[in-house]
């Protein structure tokens, strides 16, 4: 360490060879992103919130998956075309969970990118997390909308196709 701090010409000294100089420094730092985690507890929190995130979106995914799955037993319980049903159910669900995901992952990393470029703190994070789980949901119920509207007559025309070959 002398070797290094030896050509150093400063009367101060450096972070590493005056004490002082580097609790000034930590202490004024602007570059440190805001989010403080300064225990192991909140740092265990932060986990633990993470660990509920991931339990809701599979949990919710399954709830989804679970009520088309009544749909389409509820269609071949009333001698109704389930085969039709089933392909409705499973088009909406494959694409509105691709397109949540997206969306999803997009703002995971938009977050971390604010979380290194700007001091965005916990309320920020929150906020902007919040935001992001809503746009994901937007986007997949839309999609699920639209899917499950025109995929009926997609289903008659692949049957069409394939009748007629």
């Amino acid at each position: 360490m002398e070797s290094v701090t030896a050509q150093v010409k400063s009367r101060r000294g450096t972070a590493l060879s005056n004490l002082d100089r580097s609790k000034n420094i930590v202490r004024s730092s602007r570059n440190v992103a805001k989010l403080d985690v300064t225990s192991q507890a909140q740092a265990s929190e932060l986990v633990q919130f993470t660990k509920y995130t991931k339990l809701l979106g599979n949990g919710l995914a399954v709830i989804d998956f679970t009520s088309r799955v009544g749909n389409i037993q509820n269609t071949h319980r009333t001698g109704g075309n389930w085969h039709r049903q089933l392909f409705i159910e499973s088009s909406g669900f494959a694409a509105s969970a691709a397109i949540g995901t997206g969306f999803l992952k997009a703002g995971g990393y938009g977050l971390g990118l604010l979380m290194v470029s700007t001091p965005i703190g916990w309320v920020g994070l929150i906020i902007g997390g919040a935001l992001v789980v809503g746009a994901a949901a937007g986007a997949s119920m839309t999609t699920n909308y639209i899917i499950t509207n025109d995929a009926g007559g997609i289903y008659g025309s692949l049957m069409n196709w394939i009748t007629s070959s």
